[in-house]
């Protein structure tokens, strides 16, 4: 259900898209208004229209994180805006071009904020101030974070490079950002080699330069790569590296991806119990983050892990949360877990028909989903051509005020690709995000599991159809046993009565005599044969006094008729089988047995019945020619095929150990 993941990119689009000054989480939630007021104080310092005042209006604008900072000092960058170009102060303008771009990123208008990056870019492209390279690497940098958003992954890392140039030679918690990116980009397109080796260089700058979270926050990277790789060994590793930081008591998302990634490395390890422990703390902390993605995460997993622990109760108390919790949040991904795991539930507790119903529903959904993100990614690269397609007449512009003049001759157009595309971008991109990143990691486990349980359901469904076939065959057996032995055998033993009765009553030759007494030996022998075939066919024994003296007598017949040394040992519990065990275990010994004779030439055949509370074993051994155990499946003998069956009906294994001229052992283990 693997299974299994948050991704590496949800932690770098917490940080990157949240802080323009690249400050920790908890420096961005802490001293802002502060911040703010001191850097207004210092403001009146300046009163002059010059480049000084320019200098101390950004230092005002820039105290701003979110959104709704931003718009409380625009007022300021506009200030700062207007002096400058009318000064000529080009890094004022590309300071202001940047919070501007950043202002109408936050927003979710992404148009404008190229229109503003790219002005950025145009007006510094000859200029030598020793500012203007930092300020066009955070203008690519920005860009290139849009495009990894709408998943234009090739301008993505056009961009990315671009400002990567500036800061591997200057380097900044910028520059972790921009490998973070470039690694989550390579991790997407599949390109596992070079997202590993981009993570990789980022982890040694983060250990070399920078402390804490940073680390971690690369070493998470590093363990997505190597998860999708399966290599178990080496995502432990970078797990261990971020060990002694967690948990840490403000980066609660980090916690939760660390407890999420050891949860699901020990669940692939298959140590069950110290997964669902991990996964509980995840849990916690995705409560205390309150992100839907999050929650959906940790239920999906717990309700997996208990599947697994035969905790049914716990595994259908998570499940159902999760449902609810998708459907609340219209999060059709979440849905197909929950119902895959519930189908789960139901199928383990015996309810076959409410688990396949929830199987189907599950399928369905997942069909429709992908068909509808198809649709909604065509729609949406198509509006992102047109935009961007209009756009460049734009980056020609040099100042604001044609800026402005261009962008609302062209208002009425991206008003209306705007209103067609913002919801489609929206909900395709939490679509799109929980697909690639939640959906790769786990797609392989959800078909694992809902393969498993397909194949269970019609496992099943064979095993019924197995059950009437050879309860069929022995109601047959036994109606043509009985008919043997009471009217043909009885027929027979008429016969023989009446050609006693005329020979006692008539007067033969001595020339006939002797081939008459000849015939009633025959007639004799024919009997015996008669009542040999009703005996294999049901043998009397298992009848009336139960399987272990059936396979005694059964043995010590074939010993007495062929002379070949057969022993029968019993061990274990004296258990009563029941009755349809009892018949197919003696017809598995009686087929192998048969085929030690037929087609082994051994001189000695073993054979071993073992019972203890809940199981039965049969084992039969001869020294006869052995064969080549690999050819066994070219051969399409009915024999083997009948013993299979039965040996699947009772969910048994079945063990052939031989070689040419060693003999042969088979080792069958029932659940009976």
């Amino acid at each position: 259900m693997y299974c299994l993941k948050t991704p590496a990119f949800f932690f770098v689009v917490f940080f990157s898209l949240q802080s323009y000054t690249g400050m920790a989480q908890a420096e961005i939630f802490s001293g802002v208004e502060k911040r703010r007021d001191s850097a207004i104080a210092l403001l009146n310092n300046y009163p002059m229209p010059d480049t000084a005042r320019v200098n101390a209006l950004a230092v005002v604008y820039t105290t701003a994180v979110f959104l709704k900072q931003q718009k409380q000092v625009k007022p300021y960058c506009d200030e700062a805006l207007a002096i400058s170009r009318k000064t000529g102060y080009v890094q004022g303008m590309a300071e202001c071009y940047l919070f501007i771009g950043n202002f109408f990123r936050s927003s979710g208008n992404t148009a404008s904020a190229f229109v503003y990056f790219d002005s950025l870019l145009l007006i510094t492209r000859d200029e030598k101030n020793t500012f203007i390279p930092e300020l066009r690497a955070q203008a690519f940098r920005w860009k290139g974070m849009i495009y990894l958003m709408q998943e234009d992954y090739y301008e993505a890392l056009n961009n990315l490079f671009e400002a990567l140039k500036y800061y591997e030679s200057h380097v900044d918690r910028f520059t972790l950002f921009i490998l973070t990116n470039i690694t989550d980009i390579y991790t997407r397109l599949n390109n596992l080699d070079q997202a590993a080796f981009y993570a990789a260089k980022n982890a040694a700058l983060a250990e070399k330069t920078f402390p804490g979270m940073y680390r971690v926050e690369s070493y998470l990277a590093l363990v997505d790569i190597y998860l999708k790789k399966m290599d178990l060994q080496q995502a432990s590793v970078y797990l261990d590296k971020a060990k002694p930081y967690m948990p840490d008591s403000n980066e609660t998302m980090m916690n939760f991806g660390y407890y999420e990634n050891r949860g699901r490395i020990n669940y692939l390890r298959r140590q069950y119990d110290s997964s669902y422990s991990y996964y509980l703390l995840a849990y916690k902390y995705a409560q205390t983050l309150g992100h839907s993605i999050s929650l959906n995460t940790a239920l999906n997993f717990l309700s997996i892990n208990s599947l697994k622990l035969g905790k049914m109760e716990s595994a259908k108390k998570y499940a159902e949360e999760n449902l609810a919790l998708a459907e609340k949040t219209n999060a059709k991904l979440g849905k197909i877990d929950a119902l895959l795991n519930l189908s789960g539930y139901y199928h383990q507790t015996g309810n076959k028909s409410k688990a396949f119903d929830l199987l189907q529903q599950a399928t369905d959904l997942k069909d429709s989903m992908f068909s509808e993100t198809n649709i909604k990614q065509a729609n949406t690269l198509a509006a992102i051509y047109g935009t961007d397609k209009k756009q460049k007449e734009i980056l020609k512009l040099q100042n604001e005020k044609e800026i402005q003049t261009v962008s609302v001759r062209q208002n009425a157009l991206l008003n209306k690709i705007f209103i067609a595309t913002i919801i489609g971008l929206l909900v395709f991109g939490y679509l799109a995000y929980r697909t690639i990143k939640s959906g790769q990691q786990i797609a392989l486990q959800q078909q694992e599991i809902q393969k498993q349980q397909i194949s269970e359901l019609e496992k099943d469904r064979q095993l019924l159809t197995v059950d009437a076939m050879l309860k069929g065959q022995e109601e047959e057996r036994g109606r043509i046993a009985k008919d043997l032995h009471d009217g043909l055998g009885g027929m027979l033993s008429g016969v023989k009565l009446s050609f006693i009765n005329m020979k006692e009553n008539m007067v033969l030759p001595a020339e006939n005599l002797s081939g008459f007494e000849k015939s009633i030996e025959m007639l004799d022998q024919t009997i015996v044969e008669l009542r040999k075939v009703a005996h294999n066919l049901m043998p009397e024994t298992l009848v009336r006094f139960g399987l272990e003296e059936s396979l005694r007598d059964f043995c010590n017949s074939i010993q007495t008729s062929t002379g070949i040394k057969v022993v029968y040992q019993q061990f274990g519990e004296n258990r009563k089988l029941a009755k349809q065990a009892q018949i197919t275990i003696y017809r598995i010994v009686q087929e192998l047995v048969n085929n030690a004779l037929k087609h082994a030439g051994a001189r000695q055949i073993i054979v071993q019945l073992t019972k203890d509370h809940i199981k039965t074993g049969i084992t039969v051994e001869d020294n006869g020619k052995g064969f080549d155990v690999k050819t066994l499946d070219l051969k399409n003998g009915a024999g083997f095929r009948n013993i299979k069956d039965r040996v699947d009906y009772f969910k048994g294994n079945l063990d052939i150990n031989s070689q040419p001229g060693n003999g042969t052992s088979v080792t069958i283990e029932l659940k009976a």
